[in-house]
């Protein structure tokens, strides 16, 4: 017959911290963005201070719990612990149902316990603790070493009197709440792995372009200003020579003016009027060879005609 895991929480509590309702330290601190707290809790700026005595439930996401004495404890999703520390504050009694949970802390010359609905896994230091510790709903829990952990853990059936020792490096289940039922599958022990970060890239904002470029662009394009010949010249430095001459500008009205240049005429009837060269006219292309030969044969019919014709002229006196 097994117990509610309430049941024994509240016995544990009784046996291992009798004064821990007496506590008024905080345990730690919890982060989260679903997670549920009850018990004594204290509003801080970062999160939520917990006090001994109270619980945390995980919802989608895993909830950190920062532990005051350094290290923290991972509360996977859908996962409830209730915290428990003893008055001086170096020892916790974590209970659980089911869920997953991971430990990463150390330990001095102190001890932890953490009770599932079927064992109680003691971790006594000193040492580094990196676990992963899972349970279900038909009495299998599974334990992992983390890498970095350094320190072996024993648990011990809350029914009964069996024991393990799970050392560093090793994973184990045990099946249906039985230490005899232990073998190296695990499956999916503790809190799933964090998606990677999803990296944005943004187009580069164009340039503007410099005012000092631009002002020196301006200066190239605009024409110099014409310079002032009215404006007086600036004073002489040291060592130099300032001179100034007046040029006169005389003006005689009695020498005769020069008369205009007369204009150029052409006589046009005398100039030759130069025309294109013209060649001899084309030469007539050559008859075909079948137009020669028919008009050959039509002279010569021509010719035999016309000398029948003189012949009859010539006997009956034409």
């Amino acid at each position: 017959m097994k117990f509610p895991l309430s049941s024994w929480c509240a016995a544990a509590l009784a046996c291992l911290f009798p004064l821990a309702a007496h506590a008024q330290a905080p345990v730690g601190e919890v982060f989260a963005t679903d997670a549920t707290v009850k018990g004594s809790v204290l509003l801080a700026g970062g999160g939520t201070r917990l006090m001994s005595g109270s619980s945390v439930t995980a919802g989608q996401a895993t909830a950190v719990l920062k532990l005051s004495r350094g290290g923290e404890v991972r509360v996977c999703a859908r996962t409830s612990i209730s915290v428990t520390s003893s008055p001086s504050g170096r020892d916790l009694l974590l209970g659980m149902g089911t869920g997953d949970i991971e430990t990463h802390y150390r330990l001095g010359a102190t001890t932890d316990s953490i009770l599932t609905p079927d064992f109680r896994i003691q971790l006594s230091g000193p040492g580094e603790f990196h676990l992963a510790l899972g349970a279900d709903a038909r009495g299998n829990t599974c334990i992992r070493s983390l890498p970095a952990n350094t320190a072996s853990v024993i648990v011990t059936e809350l029914m009964g009197d069996g024991t393990y020792q799970v050392k560093p490096g090793e994973q184990v289940k045990f099946a249906q709440g039985r230490l005899s039922a232990a073998s190296a599958d695990v499956g999916d022990c503790g809190c799933p792995a964090p998606p990677p970060p999803i990296l944005k890239t943004e187009a580069p904002a164009p340039a503007e372009p410099k005012k000092v470029e631009t002002a020196a662009v301006t200066q190239a394009t605009t024409p110099p200003p014409h310079p002032d010949v009215t404006a007086s010249l600036p004073p002489p430095g040291p060592g130099q020579v300032h001179v100034e001459f007046d040029a006169p500008f005389v003006f005689s009205g009695d020498r005769p003016v020069p008369p205009p240049p007369s204009l150029l005429r052409i006589d046009l009837s005398t100039v030759p009027v130069l025309l294109p060269a013209v060649g001899p006219p084309p030469a007539a292309p050559a008859p075909r060879p079948e137009v020669a030969k028919a008009e050959k044969k039509k002279q010569e019919k021509r010719g035999f005609l016309g000398r029948v014709r003189g012949f009859f002229a010539s006997v009956f006196g034409g």
